[in-house]
């Protein structure tokens, strides 16, 4: 998985995911019902996607579920139907009216979303607790600190954060608050905070993961879809546009049963509780580590009103069958689905670099968004352009390809970079935008002509930033100017 986006694919912070929905929660309601527009035919709703499988995302063909053409109509009555099991633990642990509860906001996503349960979701219900310790083990069984070095030498080469942070704790921290529980859709199964009564806030967070239940059993996210760590290894981009779509479809429904489905009562508990929510890990943590989980939410949930709004479920299930390609699509709904990433290419880094370097991340894209963060969230204030400058100067990207490599004995780390734009005013905006970014980062520039600007003795080392032809660009970091030289002529 790109390790820039490591925390971002987690996905299941969802107690840090709330925290932007206080705007909202204090709203006088939505922009939209799910009255707004009809709700689609039980055939279209359902209906399995088929994505081709392609040679480069290699995205496998859904199973359809079993009753995808004629699943059985949400209950009207007003006696809630139980649509999930439960384990004896949970049984032991949750009292008749919390299950009760449970069974009723199963039923009130269905309505809202047009989603009908094809098998029952089993719900394990543990201790928080119990609860963070499952999240920890399961996410740090696949993060060694040898990971967390990587991501400490790519942050700092994108001027993000110090080379001295210690990305393992900071996950560990992060990740023993705020989980309010979250379905898996690997095992299939609910994992339910084992709270007194099942609280309000705990049945807004219960509406948001019934979807993903809904989401996975209609279209498979993970063989279906394609949301997987393979996805997110060779194209960060695709997988940030899908987890876009995955968590703003949740987002919009969560909202959706807060405002036509909780009671009066349970909207004041959950705006109390929001409110004087305390999360000191979150609050320590850096503003790009920040913006970048609630991209999905926050962002994603922008994206699914604009394609509700044009037309209904029924165009974001179509989504499904086509999910955004990159941020630039979930920040733009306008450019999709037609203003796809241009495909940039790199030479082979590993090879001009010699015996000694090991790659952090060989070929990814960088994207439209993380390009915002570079320029507007450095953990050194100084560095930073102003916000509306940063959107301004990335909102052009048409594709981009980076590569990092550090050596393991060593304190060398390299960046190569390559952008394409949509137009050559795009390129030029950032041209000027990224040189005042530079200077405030790096300093005067050393040399500098009509397209080529280098920087020597920096923190980094040497720093080439050139244009290429009237729309690209080409960023190189190395040790030293015969290495950032090396790499830079073999990028161009």
């Amino acid at each position: 998985m790109n390790r820039l986006r490591r925390w971002s694919s987690f996905g299941l912070l969802l107690g840090l995911m709330l925290l932007a929905c206080r705007p909202l929660l204090g709203a006088p309601g939505l922009l939209l019902s799910s009255r707004d527009t009809p709700q689609p035919s039980a055939t279209a709703t359902l209906a399995a996607p088929s994505l081709a499988p392609t040679a480069t995302h290699q995205v496998a063909t859904p199973r359809p579920t079993p009753s995808a053409a004629s699943p059985s109509p949400a209950p009207t009555t007003d006696q809630p139907t139980p649509t999930a099991e439960t384990t004896p633990a949970a049984e032991a642990t949750l009292s008749p009216a919390a299950l009760e509860r449970m069974a009723r906001i199963e039923q009130d996503v269905e309505e809202l979303r047009g989603l009908h349960a094809t098998r029952p979701v089993e719900k394990v219900v543990i201790t928080r607790e119990e609860l963070a310790r499952k999240v920890e083990e399961d996410f740090l069984a696949d993060y060694t600190p040898e990971d967390a070095a990587k991501d400490a030498v790519e942050l700092w080469l994108f001027g993000l954060a110090g080379r001295d942070v210690d990305w393992y704790e900071v996950h560990k921290t992060m990740l023993s608050e705020g989980i309010a529980g979250f379905y898996d859709d690997e095992e299939e199964k609910m994992y339910v905070v084992a709270e007194d009564g099942f609280p309000p806030h705990a049945r807004l967070t219960y509406a948001h993961e019934y979807t993903h239940a809904l989401q996975d059993q209609t279209w498979d996210l993970d063989e279906g879809l394609g949301f997987n760590d393979e996805t997110c290894e060779q194209d960060s981009e695709l997988c940030a546009g899908m987890q876009a779509l995955v968590e703003g479809d949740a987002s919009v429904t969560e909202y959706l049963w807060f405002w036509e489905k909780a009671t009066p009562r349970e909207q004041e508990a959950i705006r109390r509780y929001y409110q004087s929510l305390d999360m000191p890990g979150w609050d320590a943590s850096p503003e790009f580590m920040q913006e970048d989980i609630l991209f999905p939410y926050t962002a994603g949930q922008d994206f699914v009103l604009a394609l509700f709004k044009d037309g209904g479920w029924e165009a974001v299930n179509a989504a499904y069958d086509n999910p955004p390609a990159s941020t630039e699509q979930v920040l733009h709904p306008e450019r999709y689905p037609d203003d796809r990433p241009m495909r940039v290419d790199l030479p082979d880094i590993g090879a001009l670099l010699g015996d000694g370097w090991e790659a952090v991340t060989e070929h990814n894209a960088l994207g439209e968004f993380w390009l915002y963060l570079v320029l507007a969230k450095s953990e050194t204030l100084a560095y930073r352009l102003d916000e509306d400058e940063a959107r301004r100067a990335a909102e052009g990207w048409g594709g981009d390809a980076y590569a990092t490599y550090y050596q393991p004995e060593g304190d060398g780390a390299v960046l190569v970079q390559k952008w394409v734009w949509d137009t050559s005013d795009d390129a030029d905006e950032f041209t000027r935008a990224f040189l005042r970014y530079a200077e405030q980062r790096f300093g005067p520039a050393q040399s500098s002509g009509p397209t080529l600007w280098v920087w020597e003795d920096t923190e980094w080392g040497t720093v080439f930033f050139a244009t290429v032809g009237p729309r690209g660009h080409v960023w190189v970091i190395a040790p030293d100017r015969a290495t950032a030289q090396r790499l830079f002529e073999a990028t161009r």
